[in-house]
């Protein structure tokens, strides 16, 4: 069995790896990089991922950072042909699209709808958040997941991105992709990583 270590902190985007590795249902150990703390700066970890972020994710000594790879990596090894469509299967274009897509138009346009800026370029580098939602709501419409009825690593990383975009209100409303969150929550692997990633004592007073 592999040996795998998730450096991961809480209230943070660990929610990603921490979800991953509990779809796939296999054992790693966590390294508590406590943002707060700002432990990601330490030297220790500065040598593990230079741009002191996390999550990031140790396979047997392998170093990987950002979540798309995160994801990619451990569905193509512990969960090929199930949480990865295969090389030659015809969904596999479409599930690394929506493994990109995550990171590379949702979190851009969340961050400018956040802040409320608007991006000279936004329109020939990524979507606006209106423009995301309709998308996925076009390819959720009728559906449950991404690639219809398998569930992938696809969906942990966009449902990763836009569960948290919504709670906080960062993506307009819409009743497909309230409908493709509330199935996601009702994930019980979801449910274990979103209390790793925010445990109740997070809140107490």
């Amino acid at each position: 069995m592999a040996e795998i270590i998730l450096y991961a902190s809480r209230a943070s985007r660990s929610l990603a790896g921490y979800w991953i590795l509990e779809e796939l249902g296999i054992p790693y150990k966590v390294i508590d990089v406590d943002l707060k703390e700002r432990k990601h700066l330490h030297p220790e970890f500065l040598k593990i991922n230079p741009s002191g972020r996390v999550p990031v994710v140790s396979v047997d000594g392998m170093i990987v950072s950002e979540r798309p790879a995160i994801c990619v990596l451990l569905a193509d090894r512990f969960g090929y042909g199930t949480m990865a469509p295969k090389i030659e299967s015809k969904d596999r274009g479409a599930y690394l699209k929506w493994l990109v897509y995550a990171t590379a138009v949702i979190d851009p346009a969340i961050a400018v709808e956040a802040s409320n800026l608007k991006g000279p370029l936004q329109h020939t580098t990524w979507d606006t958040a209106k423009d995301a939602v309709d998308i996925l709501g076009q390819t959720l419409e009728g559906q449950n997941w991404l690639l219809g009825e398998p569930f992938t690593a696809a969906d942990v990383l966009i449902g990763s991105v836009v569960t948290m975009a919504r709670l906080n209100d960062l993506l307009p409303e819409s009743r497909v992709l309230d409908g493709y969150i509330e199935r996601l929550r009702e994930r019980q692997a979801f449910r274990r990583a979103e209390r790793l990633t925010w445990p109740p004592e997070l809140f107490s007073s």
